[in-house]
């Protein structure tokens, strides 16, 4: 067994270590590695086990590889996420209500264009009527 291992081993069974290493990853689960690392240099602990630090950071490093993250991180990321949520419900809301706005008025102008259209067939087709009628009318030449 290298020192490095004999060393962990040590710290791991040692119940002072135990203690202050649990107090470290509650506080970096809470607020984070960063939190955690001031309570362990500021921690009574920390000069007793000077070698400790190097392995918490490793630890930690360890965690954060696997997906670990704070959970004021979290709730705040998912703080974050809800109001783009609804920010993001608000505009889809707000764009329907523009489609459809939009699409009832140009269904309208394009039924008043195909009312125009239709209109002005009729009219012809009328003026078409009456001069094929006019032109049975006049006496043969």
């Amino acid at each position: 067994m290298d020192t490095q291992t004999k060393m962990m081993m040590d710290l791991l069974n040692n119940p002072l270590f135990q203690q202050g290493a649990t107090q470290y990853y509650k506080l970096a689960q809470q607020q984070g590695l960063k939190a955690a690392q001031k309570f362990w240099s500021s921690s009574p602990s920390a000069n007793e086990f000077p070698d400790a630090q190097q392995m918490l950071d490793r630890m930690a490093d360890f965690s954060s590889a696997m997906g670990f993250v704070a959970t004021d991180k979290y709730n705040k990321l998912k703080k974050e996420n809800e109001k783009l949520s609804s920010e993001n419900q608000l505009l889809r809301d707000t764009l329907r209500q523009l489609q459809e706005t939009y699409s009832a008025e140009n269904s309208e102008k394009a039924q008043e264009a195909w009312q125009n259209v239709v209109d002005k067939q009729l009219k012809m087709s009328n003026e078409i009527t009456k001069s094929f009628f006019e032109a049975l009318k006049q006496p043969p030449k």
